[in-house]
């Protein structure tokens, strides 16, 4: 009998071995796609000499801005000339409170949104074109009903991003308090991810834009690190990156699939990679950026950024530029957005290329209860109005220049999608 039981008890512990090794082979971090920190470019010296604590990011692609905020309070926009390959200082915004990350909806609205810690609220700011302006115009604070995210101090909410609801839906994104599929029911157009100190968890939510306080609880959702501090979501490949400022830091990919372990939501790691930490000084890095890997695959790029003291010799050294980065993901905007064109001669949408106003005609004359929207090039939702009589007029003078999907369609499943070209 004894002998029976230590060989149960070999099988076990060769099983139970077996298993581990596999979890990290499967989860075993891949070789930093990129430069190390020390020979990325240090684009420090744009910043004032004051600057400290930085500690998320955001890209906006239709403007070239990099967003950086800073724990002490500090929104800096940065604009990169893409001619000289430079970056300048746009703007400094201070007295934020204690934003931990930034991020937008809508890159061509004149509003940004912020994770504040200090807080526990999602805060959205607006702002004029120079951004000697800005207003906190709404906000939802995560320590009330329906949320149950607890106070749990300086480990609080760190990270956040913006994914639509066009790929929550494709992908299936389920939802942790229903175990069905979600997406946004609030007005936004998608759902706000948060990720958070203490456990690492990332927490879902699905905001009001325009209303204060009103949100619901999507769900929590485990990652593969106990710590998590910065979250960026590339639409055009619909992968998560989150940043984790633990260890020797550590970034993930996932693509919002999820598993059920041990009766909770985890999402699904594709890749990990480790961060080139700084040869020397501070490792604290918190703050993750990147532009789209689509449509331009050969030319992407990344920064990071550390969380230092405003007494600290890194300050000179507290942001790195990462070009070029080989990003990871397929080119998924078409699939995603269903702008496959099926019954190309519904619609005619004209001119091409178009600098003011674009003109949309039914080809059908019993066609009615018509809707245009108009996605960027990386797939997100820009414009979107109902058609009330045709010819109808688009003004684009707002939009960026650059190659747009203009998709028109009706209740009668009439569909056309043209590809247009916005100028000067």
């Amino acid at each position: 009998m004894e002998k029976q039981k230590i060989k149960k008890l070999i099988i076990k512990a060769v099983t139970v071995t077996f298993v581990c090794m596999y979890s990290v082979s499967l989860f075993a971090q891949s070789v930093w796609p990129s430069k190390t920190w020390d020979s990325a470019v240090n684009i420090s010296s744009i910043f004032p000499s004051t600057v400290a604590e930085l500690s998320g990011m955001y890209w906006n692609a239709y403007s070239n801005r990099l967003y950086c905020v800073a724990d002490e309070g500090v929104l800096y926009v940065l604009s990169l000339n893409k001619t000289t390959n430079a970056f300048t200082l746009v703007k400094s915004v201070g007295k934020l409170d204690g934003p931990e990350g930034v991020t937008q909806v809508n890159n061509q609205l004149n509003e940004f949104y912020t994770i504040d810690e200090n807080t526990y609220e999602i805060r959205r700011y607006t702002h004029n074109a120079d951004f000697s302006t800005v207003t906190k115009a709404n906000y939802w604070y995560l320590l009330q009903s329906p949320s149950p995210m607890t106070d749990t101090g300086n480990t609080g909410p760190e990270g956040i991003a913006f994914v639509p609801d066009s790929y929550l839906s494709k992908i299936g994104f389920l939802s942790s308090v229903t175990g069905k599929v979600y997406t946004s029911t609030k007005g936004m157009g998608g759902l706000i991810f948060i990720a958070h100190q203490d456990g690492g968890y990332v927490w879902v939510f699905d905001i009001n834009p325009t209303t204060s306080n009103d949100f619901l609880y999507v769900g929590k959702y485990k990652t593969n690190r106990d710590e998590s501090c910065d979250l960026t979501f590339d639409q055009s490949t619909g992968l998560l990156y989150i940043l984790h400022n633990t260890g020797n830091n550590y970034l993930e990919l996932t693509n919002l699939k999820t598993t059920v372990m041990s009766g909770e939501y985890k999402l699904t790691t594709s890749k990990e990679y480790n961060i080139p930490n700084p040869a020397s000084g501070s490792t604290n890095i918190e703050g993750f950026a990147i532009t789209p890997k689509y449509p331009d695959s050969s030319n992407v790029n990344a920064w990071l950024c550390r969380d230092v003291k405003s007494t600290s010799s890194d300050q000179s050294d507290c942001i790195r530029w990462f070009y070029p980065f080989t990003a990871d993901g397929t080119d998924i905007r078409t699939d995603v957005f269903d702008l496959k064109s099926q019954g190309s001669d519904a619609f005619s949408i004209s001119p091409n290329p178009a600098t003011v106003t674009l003109t949309i005609k039914s080809l059908n004359e019993s066609t009615t209860d018509c809707k245009y929207e108009i996605y960027s090039s990386v797939g997100q939702l820009i414009m979107r109005s109902k058609i009330n009589g045709f010819p109808a007029n688009v003004d684009i003078r707002n939009l960026q220049n650059g190659i747009y999907f203009v998709k028109v369609s009706s209740e009668k499943m009439l569909k056309t999608v043209k590809t247009i070209i916005k100028t000067n």
